[in-house]
């Protein structure tokens, strides 16, 4: 059957799969690789391990460098805690606004590259379009790593790459990473009453932790021309959650805490770990052994998204502007998959129809106006292709 090509009735169709990031996006990644093939699109798909879901890159006209990739994600947040006006997953249009789970995050955006896609003629692009849809976008950023790994190693340089995300049709060259680690410190189980028999862990994830705050102090006094487009201009360290001890008259032998760090350009999570570790050998460690030989501090990497860095003149930023009649580029306080892109040396900038703060939010929307606006947007960047 073939499928209908009108972009509203496409963010229908897309809004209507249920793709919750802890569930399999299979349905609606099949829907997606067949509308791609009857517009005459060739599809790669990208399994995850466990098979229950899947990353996709849809490729139109001819096998060539310097075409663009319009990037996005299948996944939506959950709804189990918000009571909203209408079924989530239909799609309701009232008030000049389409509304929906995942309207403006990012299926509004998904629908136009599709649109757009089915739209384009074939035989007179001279230089392709890309599709780069992904799962868990939402908690990890790992289903476009295997899609940006591929076009690494497989397909002819792209000019540039537009992560779709909502910026409301503004351009934006830059925002900030993100990395967790969770610190675990090892001491020794002592009675409180007795002390001098233990190695308090918790004690020295304190003194750690002060070390940390300390860092991020002088992070923040560090003056750096790639935080002037941000609010908060220097990259940021926080301890977020910790846990440790079993009792309150016992000394605690283990500690574990949850460290976050917001970079702005890459090296800066490393020098962060360089520290943090150098610290607790040097200060932490020989003190706990002193009392428990099994003492230990390590430090495991839970996740690390790359920040976008600006490229000032990049072949993205000058094709959104120039199409966009402006040489005006923000930078966005959230993470995106599109630093991944830019760390294997593609020309990346985010950019997309809809507001931010209608993502995650019950009865989520995008605008009829936004949509629209992008609907012609891309319609015109495609045939700069031609």
């Amino acid at each position: 059957m073939m499928q209908d090509r009108n972009t509203l009735s496409i963010l229908e169709r897309l809004v209507s799969f249920p793709s919750v990031s802890r569930d399999s996006n299979l349905d609606i990644a099949e829907y997606v690789a067949m509308f791609a093939i009857e517009c005459g699109g060739r599809v790669e798909r990208f399994p995850s391990q466990d098979g229950v879901k899947e990353a996709l890159l849809l490729a139109f006209g001819p096998s060539v460098e310097g075409g663009v990739v319009l990037s996005g994600h299948m996944d939506v947040v959950p709804v189990d805690d918000q009571v909203w006006t209408s079924d989530p997953f239909r799609l309701r249009q009232a008030d000049q606004r389409l509304y929906g789970r995942g309207a403006v995050d990012m299926k509004g955006f998904l629908a136009i590259a599709l649109a757009t896609a089915g739209a384009v003629n074939l035989k007179r692009l001279s230089k392709p379009l890309y599709l780069a849809f992904s799962y868990d976008e939402e908690t990890t950023c790992q289903g476009v790593r295997p899609v940006v790994e591929h076009i690494r190693r497989s397909v002819p340089t792209p000019a540039a790459v537009i992560v779709g995300e909502p910026t409301e049709m503004r351009l934006v060259g830059a925002h900030k990473g993100a990395v967790d680690w969770s610190v675990r410190v090892r001491g020794k189980a002592a009675h409180s009453s007795r002390p001098h028999l233990g190695a308090n862990a918790i004690h020295a994830a304190a003194h750690i932790i002060a070390e940390i705050d300390a860092i991020g102090r002088e992070l923040q006094a560090k003056p750096s021309t790639l935080g002037e487009l941000f609010d908060v201009s220097y990259p940021t360290v926080c301890v977020g959650r910790i846990e440790g001890g079993t009792a309150g008259n016992v000394i605690a032998s283990e500690c574990t805490f949850h460290l976050e760090m917001r970079p702005l350009e890459a090296g800066q999570d490393a020098y962060v770990a360089q520290r943090v570790l150098r610290f607790a050998e040097t200060e932490i460690i020989p003190e706990l052994k002193r009392t428990a030989p099994e003492a230990s501090v390590t430090l495991t990497m839970l996740d690390s998204i790359p920040p976008l860095v600006r490229q000032p003149s990049s072949t993205a930023e000058c094709l959104i502007g120039t199409l966009a009649g402006s040489d005006h580029v923000e930078a966005v306080s959230y993470v995106t998959e599109a630093g991944i892109f830019q760390s294997i040396g593609l020309p990346t900038v985010v950019f997309g129809p809809g507001s931010i703060e209608q993502a995650h939010q019950r009865d989520e929307y995008i605008t009829m106006s936004q949509f629209r606006e992008g609907e012609n947007f891309f319609r015109k960047l495609a045939e700069t292709l031609y």
